[in-house]
């Protein structure tokens, strides 16, 4: 870790400095001040990974082809439909498959997170053989321009945490452009299987122990035939407010598979997990799954049968990636989450925010809604809205009253432009009407006095 003088400090020393948020200077802190000079400063300082920082928004999924279709055809397929990185995972680790993965996704401009079970099995070797296993680890796989990460551990116990906040370390050491790669249990996880008592102290300690540098959760909400997890908003709520607190990035999987008791989604489904998740300020989006699973009764359907052959879902999920997430998820990317709130609940889920009225958005009549506002500096008169259909089965009219601060509403047009937005009523009580398909999303961007 680099901490002299002179030189750029690291996340752990940065989180150090500020007392990780507790009574001394904290990241957040910085970035509300509106010092640029000072945000600059510490953006320069913090070592990111390249998918956490190459432009475009992360979108990637679980469970690829398996290694007799790990080809360049197959990966272009996955190019195909928007994805932006791979993750190894059904057969494809270690050595050869891993080889072939990356040969396949650098043919076709896709990031690769590697399995290796070297690094996933590391207490397997005496500690003190840890930071030669890694380095020989990263050498094997040093040549590839696709090489972008390794998965060190899919839901951890917090026992696992030490373990993995070393490894963390030691990649970062050698490797800081690589993505330390680590997926959290949802809140539906019990004590044991999380190794705390709570959903917050398991993030609090991944956190603290770890130092990661972002935070990655899945959270499958959807059940058979029509139902939704009673924690699905909250476990969001929890998230996010510790990725605003660190200064994390997170990430999400999506349910994109039936299994057990989840249901094949909709294409709307699938836009609406999307838009809840970006409304929440998600910064990564991944599927779960690809490629559908082994055994038949337990996984039916994905993107790709095990056959090999596209199922709707996928043409569902290339519409949505290319149509959608990608020049939407490009703007959201870089600005920092101010609120989340939501319109019309008849019966609000645990822990969501409710709306009230604000500078900005004063009153809101009609459908439900979820309502996310971002910022790029806290001092600009600017403000982007994502307004999302809280219903993926049904359309949604909403009217928003604009503060009286408000003199122009524009909204993001995926050709990347962003076109006026004519505003009703008078101007100090000027009404922007939106209407959203099921699932669907408009982002709008709201001028200051």
């Amino acid at each position: 870790m680099r901490s002299v003088v002179g030189q750029a400090v690291s996340r752990r020393s940065l989180l150090r400095l500020s007392g990780a948020g507790a009574g001394a200077l904290a990241l957040p802190a910085l970035w509300a001040s509106g010092d640029s000079v000072a945000q600059a400063a510490v953006a320069d300082a913090m070592e990111a990974p390249d998918l956490l920082r190459r432009g475009a928004f992360p979108i990637g999924f679980w469970w690829p082809p398996p290694p007799q279709e790990t080809t360049v055809a197959r990966y272009a397929e996955i190019a195909e439909a928007g994805f932006t990185f791979v993750t190894g995972g059904n057969g494809v680790q270690d050595g050869a498959a891993n080889e072939a993965m990356l040969t396949a996704a650098a043919a076709n401009d896709l990031a690769a997170v590697v399995i290796d079970t070297r690094i996933s099995g590391i207490a397997n070797y005496p500690p003190e053989q840890w930071s030669s296993v890694v380095a020989s680890t990263l050498a094997d796989y040093e040549h590839s321009s696709a090489f972008s990460g390794i998965n060190i551990q899919d839901e951890p116990n917090a026992g696992m945490f030490a373990q993995i906040g070393t490894v963390t370390e030691l990649l970062r050491d050698l490797r800081p452009d690589l993505l330390p790669y680590v997926n959290l249990f949802p809140t539906y996880a019990n004590a044991e299987q999380l190794g705390t008592p709570t959903y917050q102290d398991y993030l609090d300690r991944y956190v603290g122990d770890v130092d990661p540098a972002f935070l990655s959760f899945d959270h499958y909400a959807l059940f058979k035939p029509s139902g939704v997890r009673d924690d699905y908003f909250y476990n969001w709520v929890l998230v996010r407010d510790k990725a605003l607190r660190t200064g994390l990035p997170s990430w999400v999987f999506i349910q994109a598979c039936e299994h057990l008791a989840y249901r094949l989604p909709t294409e709307a489904e699938l836009r609406w997990q999307i838009n809840v998740s970006l409304a929440y300020g998600c910064k990564g989006i991944q599927y779960f799954t690809y490629w559908t699973p082994e055994p038949p009764e337990v996984f039916q359907h994905a993107l790709i049968s095990r056959e090999g052959e596209r199922t709707p879902l996928y043409d569902a999920a290339a519409r949505i990636n290319n149509d959608y997430l990608r020049p939407v998820g490009r703007q959201l990317l870089p600005l920092t989450s101010e609120s989340v709130t939501h319109f019309g609940e008849a019966a609000p889920p645990m822990g969501v925010e409710i709306f009230h009225g604000d500078s900005w958005v004063s009153s809101a009549s009609g459908s439900a809604v979820i309502l996310g506002r971002f910022f790029d500096r806290p001092a600009q008169r600017l403000r982007w809205l994502l307004v999302a259909n809280r219903s993926f089965d049904s359309t949604a009219s909403t009217s928003l009253t604009l503060g009286p601060e408000v003199v122009r509403a524009y909204e993001f047009d995926i050709s990347g432009r962003y076109l006026p937005r004519r505003l009703d009523g008078p101007p100090a009580g000027q009404v922007l009407p939106v209407t959203l398909e099921p699932g669907a999303a408009r982002l709008f961007r709201l001028h200051g006095a």
